[in-house]
């Protein structure tokens, strides 16, 4: 028999969901859900978890959430973020969504180096593969990832950042103080994103949809902004 406790399972059609008590402390989730999976592991192997409902957890929470669930027992973990259970039809065109809702600009201190300052800004880093929860990537020039940058994994570069995958995680480019820097990636939903000086999150309700056409951010007007790449 399945053991019972506070952490479930729930399927959607395009993948699972953890449905979280609460009211349990994180210690017992983390302990009922390895037993869980030792009893039924088997049984889960080749899902993909799609997001969390119930419960509020830090990046480092949910980096030993998936280290459990993907590296332990092989479960592909696609977000750990909020899970929404209702879908909303977009009223608006995709870009227009973006260009309203993507952030509220709020600038920070700006630091004293400037991009000039930098000569080793021509390189350019490579990631190959998907940045989970708990990674991070700091370079002082350009950085490529070549897969996802996943919730609670972070990218901060001097120079752009291109993604060949989805953004869900932080993103930082331009970071010693470069206004011209860009972020490019198939699908840009981050936790948050920051160009420069400007820091923008967006809201908790975003249901913008996947398209097969890149987006791309950029600080326009004294505001970051997303837009597709046409």
């Amino acid at each position: 028999m399945a053991l019972k406790g506070p952490v479930e399972f729930k399927g959607k059609l395009n993948g699972l969901y953890l449905n979280i008590n609460e009211a349990v402390s994180f210690d017992k989730v983390m302990a009922y859900l390895n037993a869980l999976l030792t009893e039924r592991g088997s049984f889960y192997k080749g899902s993909r978890i799609i997001g969390i409902k119930g419960g509020s957890f830090s990046y480092k929470e949910k980096a030993a959430i998936e280290a459990l669930i993907s590296d332990d027992f092989g479960i592909e973990v696609e977000s750990l973020e909020d899970f929404k259970l209702s879908i909303k039809t977009p009223t608006k065109p995709v870009e227009s969504q973006i260009s309203k809702e993507i952030i509220e600009e709020k600038p920070i201190n700006k630091p004293t180096q400037t991009i000039k300052d930098n000569p080793t800004l021509c390189d350019t880093h490579f990631v190959f593969g998907t940045l989970r929860s708990g990674k991070s990537v700091h370079f002082p020039g350009h950085v490529v990832v070549i897969g996802d940058v996943n919730p609670g994994a972070e990218v901060v570069a001097e120079g752009n950042i291109i993604i060949m995958g989805r953004v869900l995680g932080f993103i930082h480019a331009g970071s010693a103080g470069n206004d011209k820097a860009v972020v490019i990636a198939n699908l840009l939903k981050p936790t948050q994103i920051r160009i420069s000086t400007y820091i923008s999150v967006p809201p908790s309700d975003d249901e913008s949809f996947h398209t097969n056409i890149p987006e791309k951010a950029t600080v326009s007007g004294g505001m970051i902004k997303i837009e597709k790449c046409h």
